[in-house]
């Protein structure tokens, strides 16, 4: 009977600091110190896209290709 409270014991400090381990390795997206990843608007139908994954064109940005390319010519 002590030797299944041991392993009992020992499997939930196992569990415990692989928990510990968890919450000290992904950040939360609230916190201070998580980057944001800037977001920016389709010129054309105004959706909303990571800055990275925008199609830069004339101080413009696009969602797709064919945004892109369809888009009228910037007001200067």
């Amino acid at each position: 009977m002590s030797r299944i409270l041991f392993f009992v014991l020992l499997a939930l400090a196992i569990y415990l600091v692989w928990r510990m381990l968890q919450k000290k390795q992904l950040p939360r997206e609230g916190d201070p110190g998580v980057p944001r990843l800037a977001m920016v608007s389709c010129a054309t139908c105004g959706l909303h896209i990571p800055h990275n994954e925008a199609l830069l064109q004339d101080e413009r940005y696009f969602c797709c290709e064919e945004h892109r390319r369809t888009a009228p010519p910037a007001d200067k």
